[in-house]
């Protein structure tokens, strides 16, 4: 049961204009925080990998270097989980802040389509992969997460969740639509009938659905593919998370502050711990490093000042507040950046691009007296904005696509311009790979000094072969 404060708060927030789903409220202890923050939800599938990010939270947080304040899940209803330690003005910020979230779920178009009910359904993958286990042991198991983990955010967002097989090689003859005036512009009697042959080529085109693709053509069993299907769908669940952080934290931010200000219900003292805590969400943060929570509200209020101005000058059809519900619905983070980051404001924030202060090629013998220093390169709003969305794209991992399984061997292509991989986890990326589609695996990249580069993987282990050349064929 939520408190009459609460309920206060969210009705504000729904007076202001937000519009969210019923939002069931968990007050949970310290530890439990941690654990649904490693695990991303509630209950989900048991694997190592979480353990070891919730041991890096716990050893973070006692040492006082981070504080899980609340977590709020997609769904339908929401789930916000609040730590028992907070205190009265930190749960009414939070109550705002996580109304804010609920919104943004429900109504940003990144959102459109997500499970809305994942809580339940991730409960539900636990359950069978718990029966795997049983039946097939924890090590096979735990193995072949392992493998589905390494690729898991290989995924097409473009092409979505639920897709078909490709389409099978089939063979069709028709007859030959042929122009009455053929034979005197084609030489040679044209055939009544053609033959066309269709299908058939896996992949069909570039790959980048990785996981798809092995949890389809893979000689995997039944139960093998639904644990890749498993780890694919909650990727897929997580994605739009991802590519919104910096407005999706924006928006709560910039709300938190607007439904508290609008509460009759603040003491002076709680509006003055109110203060100080916004004032900490919001900060700056290390120099080197974004925080989404500043740079998400600062665009924001921007963006409300600027219209706001122009719709008082008639120069908009909409005031400030409505462009930031337009916003909310349409963009996430790489188009608000590009689109609502201005010069002026980089310039206020004092934003600016950084990168090594030398152009020697990596891992050279002789390495000149700067190589390993850090210099500004550039404040120039564009080069801002492409410095913080590089490590954005592609869900944050590199652009490797299957190209070919001719001869039984599996193909793979990275051509990233200005981007190299990390061979030792290539290596034991591919090694993975391997074991799922027991057959040779290939990976085609470049080294930094722009050599072809194929890293080969059977049941004997990984091996690189390193070729003159530029380009990818």
């Amino acid at each position: 049961m939520i408190s009459p404060r609460f309920r206060e708060i969210l009705k504000i927030a729904r007076d202001l204009g937000l519009d969210f789903y019923d939002i069931k409220f968990e007050v949970i202890p310290w530890d439990v925080m941690n654990e649904i923050a490693a695990y991303g939800l509630p209950i989900r599938a048991h694997h190592w990998s979480y353990g070891r990010v919730y041991q890096r939270q716990r050893v973070h947080g006692r040492m006082g270097l981070s504080k899980i304040y609340e977590i709020v899940l997609n769904n339908d209803p929401a789930y916000a989980f609040l730590l028992d330690s907070n205190t009265e003005v930190e749960n009414l910020l939070i109550v705002a802040h996580v109304a804010a979230h609920a919104d943004f779920f429900k109504n940003n178009i990144a959102f459109e389509g997500t499970h809305r009910n994942m809580v339940n359904e991730a409960a539900a993958h636990a359950v069978r992969i718990e029966r795997y286990k049983e039946e097939h042991g924890i090590d096979r198991v735990e193995r072949l997460m392992d493998a589905a983990f390494a690729v898991e955010r290989h995924i097409d967002a473009h092409k979505g969740l639920y897709r078909q097989e490709y389409p099978k090689r089939t063979v069709e003859i028709k007859d030959a639509v042929v122009d009455e005036y053929a034979d005197l512009t084609v030489e040679g009697v044209p055939f009544s009938r053609v033959r066309e042959v269709k299908g058939g080529k896996i992949p069909a085109h570039p790959e980048r659905d990785i996981l798809w693709f092995l949890s389809r053509y893979a000689p995997l069993d039944e139960w093998e593919r639904d644990v890749l299907e498993i780890v694919r769908e909650e990727a897929y669940y997580f994605y739009p998370q991802f590519n919104t952080k910096i407005i999706n934290e924006g928006w709560a931010s910039y709300w938190h502050a607007e439904i508290i200000n609008q509460y009759p219900g603040m003491t002076p003292q709680e509006m003055i711990d109110f203060s100080v805590l916004h004032g900490n969400v919001v900060q700056p943060g290390h120099p080197l490093q974004v925080n989404p929570y500043y740079l998400g509200y600062k665009i924001l209020v921007d963006v409300k000042k600027r219209w706001d101005r122009l719709y008082a000058q008639g120069e908009s059809r909409i005031d400030g507040t409505q462009k930031l519900f337009e916003i909310r619905t349409s963009e996430d983070d790489f188009s608000f950046l590009r689109n609502y980051l201005t010069a002026e404001l980089a310039e206020e924030l004092g934003l600016f691009a950084y990168g090594p202060a030398c152009d020697c090629p990596p891992n050279t013998r002789q390495p000149c007296p700067r190589c390993g220093e850090v210099v500004i390169q550039s404040r120039d709003v564009d080069r801002v904005v492409e410095g913080i969305l590089k490590p954005r794209y592609n869900y944050g991992v590199p652009k490797v696509v299957i190209t070919d399984t001719s001869g039984g061997v599996l193909r793979l292509e990275h051509d990233e311009p200005g981007a190299f991989l990390d061979r030792e986890y290539a290596e034991k990326t591919l090694m993975y790979i391997q074991e799922l589609w027991k057959e040779p695996v290939l990976l085609v990249t470049r080294n930094e000094r722009g050599e072809l580069m194929e890293l080969w993987c059977d049941e004997k282990g990984p091996r690189v072969t390193v070729k003159a050349g530029t380009r990818l064929k």
